[in-house]
């Protein structure tokens, strides 16, 4: 188990610190509706691309070395973040030499390159070109190596085909507060020569600031609008927190936490708790994988009684190779320590319903227990040995090694998850990945060693 929530703690081991071009979304700018087929709208979002760091980065058309940009839609509505749509990536194909950011363009750069400090504009006509746009599923964010030409390179299709699809329904809802969020993946990142991130002066991936967020307003006829101030290198779990109590009025019961997984990309989770007023408290969580190509393929959270009005949330995967992706939810499993929720593997699914990059999945329960700050699991999908352990608003009083639930922790407690794993009993998959294996007893055995509070 791997308990990494400081990202630093990875990164000043995974890279090394250079001069290097750093990419970032420097602002979303406007938006266009193309209209509805059934129940699904299609938008695009422009962006606004600043190299912070300090060379040139490529932007070569026709070749794999140039940037993608994928743009999401958010909503933040009762108390609960969700992903509502994801387009296919934009491949760039140019760059200009502007200045957005303010960072001094050093016009350094070229149509093949983006100079230091200078900014390129891809209006939401750009970004919504459907020739243009290639799968997401081909892209491995964290290095940003991708299938060049991609599929459905030339391709174009309806009015939704490929673009930001967001069910209907979801958008203009009175109260509902809407965010874009706009993300950059690029491989100059990537140190060719020591294929190692090159870091910030923090010790940091410099792709790991590449996602940034700006507040949408929608209108009853589906039409919107980017307004307000581009959040630079926040992602949309962060305007959880700057908007849960309204439009710029942040929300200090929000907790937003980075778990870096080791040698590879960033995610998060963003969680709160709700006091219904009857004794019970509502929890929600948002994971986000920001570019970890291991995907996550399991979730938990302790829980010392029974849960119940479980809830969950994802995105549509849609058109051509990404439309092979299951869009089956995943179900709770509850168990004697908490609640956990799982896929199948990648090595047994590889089109499972995992979290991929540039996504958020939402989770919701409700509980007699009231909150408190504890851990919760994720479990990768692509390599299920690695699980890591994030900071959040659980349930007061768990404790997974109590396993007879009498407050002691002794041989019994061991004796009945023995019995529960031979059983395969849902109670003892530990880490959540829905499999009974060594990971499982090796999880219950640190927790038994860790005893309780």
């Amino acid at each position: 188990m791997f308990r990494i929530t400081a990202v630093a703690a990875l990164a000043a081991s995974c890279g090394i610190a250079a001069a290097a071009p750093d990419v970032i979304c420097g602002s979303l700018d406007d938006v266009r509706f193309y209209g509805t087929v059934g129940a699904t709208s299609a938008y695009a979002v422009g962006t606004t691309s600043c190299n912070a760091g300090t060379v040139p980065l490529d932007w070569i058309d026709g070749t794999p070395n140039h940037p993608v940009i994928q743009v999401s839609i958010y909503r933040l509505m009762d108390g609960r973040m969700e992903q509502l749509g994801i387009s296919f990536v934009k491949h760039s194909f140019a760059s200009l030499q502007g200045n957005a950011c303010g960072f001094g363009c050093d016009n350094n750069g070229s149509f093949s390159s983006l100079g230091t400090g200078c900014s390129d504009p891809y209006g939401a006509s750009l970004n919504g070109s459907q020739t243009d746009l290639g799968p997401r599923s081909e892209i491995n964010a964290w290095d940003a190596q991708f299938l060049y030409p991609y599929t459905s390179q030339n391709q174009s299709g309806n009015t939704i085909f490929k673009r930001i699809q967001v069910p209907t329904a979801d958008m203009g809802i009175p109260g509902a507060i809407y965010f874009a969020e706009g993300q950059y993946v690029i491989k100059d990142e990537f140190n060719a020569n020591t294929g190692l991130p090159y870091l910030n002066d923090d010790g940091v991936p410099t792709s790991y600031n590449n996602v940034s967020y700006k507040r949408m307003s929608v209108q009853s006829s589906g039409g919107a609008n980017t307004t307000g101030p581009t959040n630079r290198e926040e992602s949309a779990l962060i305007a959880w927190q700057e908007h849960g109590n309204g439009i710029n009025t942040p929300d200090p019961s929000v907790m937003v936490n980075t778990v870096a997984v080791p040698g590879e990309g960033k995610l998060e989770v963003g969680s709160k708790a709700t006091d219904m007023g009857d004794g019970t408290w509502r929890y929600d969580y948002a994971v986000h994988n920001q570019n970890s190509h291991m995907s996550i393929g399991s979730f938990g959270v302790p829980s010392a009684s029974g849960t119940s009005g479980h809830y969950f949330h994802d995105v549509d995967y849609h058109d051509s190779v990404d439309g092979n992706i299951e869009g089956t939810d995943w179900a709770p499993i509850e168990g004697a320590g908490g609640i956990s929720w799982s896929v199948q593997p990648h090595s047994v699914n590889p089109n499972a319903n995992a979290i991929r990059w540039g996504t958020t999945y939402t989770y919701s329960f409700i509980s007699s227990q009231a909150p408190e700050t504890g851990e919760v699991n994720i479990g990768m999908w692509r390599d299920t040995s690695v699980n890591l352990i994030g900071t959040a608003v659980v349930p007061s009083g768990g404790c997974v090694a109590d396993f007879t639930g009498d407050g002691e922790l002794n041989f019994f407690d061991i004796s009945a998850f023995l019995s529960a794993f031979n059983a395969n009993d849902a109670a003892a998959d530990i880490n959540g990945d829905g499999d009974f294996n060594f990971f499982d007893i090796s999880e219950y055995l640190s927790a038994f060693s860790a005893g309780c509070p």
